[in-house]
């Protein structure tokens, strides 16, 4: 008789994250596309133009019944230049605005995404802040939500939600929760 894992024991965990409570609002990333400098030895390319870009939903504000909007949100650092962590930065919508904090960026394969929509003239807006994650080697990690891949020697580190070939559509909800201002 063989023995076996079943399958759905040998997926990541954060396949399970669309199980989180939803009672609140909430922001979804519902793509992620980035190229980033790759060096080892002599493989990658480190003169690349690095670009992280973002599609997100987002509470609407003016609704009443939970509608929500969407909008894309990107960084870019110039050939030569590591990408590190950014103050925030508006959207394509201006009224929400994300950042990379410092005391959440590890490397370009393990960071964390915050997020701020403005809800009133006051100041007052959600929050929310997620950790992004490629670890194919521990299935374990809660928040291996991408996929990186250096394809050739001379080809720059490329990350998506996408899984290999884009088979596995991910997406990233990240609870808000409402403050009096944008974090610093």
């Amino acid at each position: 008789m063989r023995s076996f894992i079943p399958f759905a024991l040998s997926l990541p965990l954060a396949f399970a994250h669309p199980l989180k409570s939803r009672d609140g609002p909430e922001f979804v990333i519902t793509d992620l596309r980035a190229t980033f400098p790759y060096k080892s030895g002599p493989y990658g390319d480190p003169s690349v133009n690095s670009v992280l870009t973002i599609s997100v939903t987002y509470p609407d504000p003016s609704s009443t019944t939970g509608a929500t909007l969407s909008t894309t949100c990107s960084l870019n650092w110039p050939e030569g230049t590591d990408p590190a962590p950014t103050e925030w930065t508006a959207c394509a919508d201006p009224t929400l605005q994300f950042r990379l904090p410092s005391d959440g960026f590890t490397s370009t394969t393990r960071f964390t995404v915050e997020l701020w929509e403005t809800l009133t003239a006051d100041g007052t807006g959600l929050d929310a802040s997620q950790v992004l994650a490629s670890d194919p080697g521990n299935s374990s990690d809660p928040d291996g939500y991408m996929f990186c891949l250096q394809m050739g020697k001379f080809n720059p580190l490329t990350c998506t939600l996408t899984g290999p070939y884009g088979q596995s559509q991910r997406t990233v909800i990240m609870p808000a929760v409402e403050e009096a201002s944008r974090p610093n």
